[in-house]
């Protein structure tokens, strides 16, 4: 199934949202996304973690991928998504003092 790159965007920016209005009279710091390298790096490259993807040793080692771009493409949208839930944050729900 083939998703477009901008929903899932818009559908984490809307998560996001959703944190930062119900828990952010709770939560005095806010992280976006969880260690982007190991996902990108250990998940497209290397395909040590999920999904496992990699093109290393001719597929011998993983059955799918290709390590010379997911990783590129994944460490891509994944900032893309960052940049969208922190300018959301920044113009509805940080306080300034």
């Amino acid at each position: 199934m083939n998703v477009p790159i901008q929903k899932c965007r818009d559908d984490f920016a809307a998560y996001a949202e959703t944190c930062f209005r119900e828990f952010g009279d709770r939560v005095k710091h806010w992280i976006t996304l969880n260690e982007p390298h190991t996902v990108a790096i250990q998940g497209y490259d290397a395909g040590l973690q999920a999904p496992g993807r990699c093109s290393v040793l001719l597929h011998l080692y993983c059955k799918a991928g290709n390590s010379g771009t997911e990783p590129y493409v994944v460490a891509h949208h994944f900032i893309l998504a960052h940049a969208a839930a922190a300018s959301i944050y920044r113009t509805k729900y940080k306080v300034t003092n």
